[in-house]
Parts: structure tokens; sequence; C-alpha cells
């Protein structure tokens, strides 16, 4: 009874060890190893990491439809009707492109990981949303907080779009 006690914790732990070695060789590139650790899970073939990763990505990206959505609410009253249209339609497009490059790297990942995947990991930003609020001398902080977290997250991405074989 002891020794199948113990084969089990052996077995479990070695499935554990396994599965935390599969996401560390994908992210021992990463500025964020933990993080990509998150992203990328138990994978076991470089096209689970990276699909793991970028529907991470995608849920965490989600969130900033309701930044977008903010931005205009937090824009002083004394700004231009049309400088609040720009700036407010700058960062619905760059929410909207974020989701479109999570959602065309998911299809590189299945159909073509040597195209333009890279590419389109590094456009993974809402730094056009932050660069048009700093043109006008503004800060929207849950702008600048979700760009630094897409900027991370892009990152990580990219740690992972390294190891493919």
């Amino acid at each position: 009874m002891r020794s199948t006690m113990w084969l089990c914790v052996a077995v479990v732990a070695a499935g554990f060890m396994a599965s935390a070695s599969a996401s560390a060789s994908f992210c021992d590139t990463a500025d964020d190893k933990v993080l990509c650790g998150q992203l990328v899970g138990s994978a076991g073939t470089w096209a689970k990491a990276m699909t793991n990763a970028l529907n991470g990505v995608q849920k965490r990206a989600e969130g900033g439809k309701s930044v977008a959505d903010v931005v205009a609410a937090k824009l002083p009253a004394d700004v231009l009707p049309q400088t609040k249209d720009a700036i407010v339609s700058t960062c619905h497009w760059g929410y909207d492109n974020i989701m479109d490059n999570v959602k065309e790297c998911i299809e590189f990942v299945k159909d073509d990981p040597t195209s333009a995947l890279k590419s389109h990991l590094s456009a993974m930003s809402y730094s056009d949303c932050t660069d048009g609020l700093s043109e006008f001398n503004l800060s929207v902080p849950e702008a600048t907080q979700f760009d630094d977290e897409m900027q991370k997250l892009s990152s990580a991405l990219l740690a992972v779009a390294e190891k493919r074989p």
C-alpha cells in the first residue's frame, strides 16, 4: 500500500515537473517568466504554447474595451470636440487593432507560423492611444496601464514565438 502511494506521489510530481519545465522552455527568454508561464500553461508543443498564450492575451485584452470606452469621459471639459473625437477614435481603433492582431496570430499558428506572426505580435500595443493623449498633454491612467500591460503581454508572446521549431 505504501509503495503504491509513493508511486502515485512520484507520478504526480513528475507530471508537475514536466509541465513546469515545458512552460519554462518556452519562456526562458521572457522578461516576465511568471507571466509567460501563466499564459503558456502546461503546453508540450510550440503550437499549443503559442495558442495558449494568445488565448490568454485575448482574454486579458478584452478588458481594454472598457478602457477605450472610458477615455471620452476622462478627458477635460475644455478639450475641443474634434480633438476629443480624434483621441477617442484612436483609442477604439487601438483596442480593435489589438483584438484583430490576436485573432490573426491564432490563425497564423494554425495555418502558417512562418508568416507575419512576429510582426503582428510586435504591433500588439495601445501606444497609439497613449501617444495621442500625450500629444495634447493629456493622460488617462487606465489607458497607460492597459498599454503597459499590452507591452508586457506582447513581450511574453514574442518570447514564445522565438521558440518556434
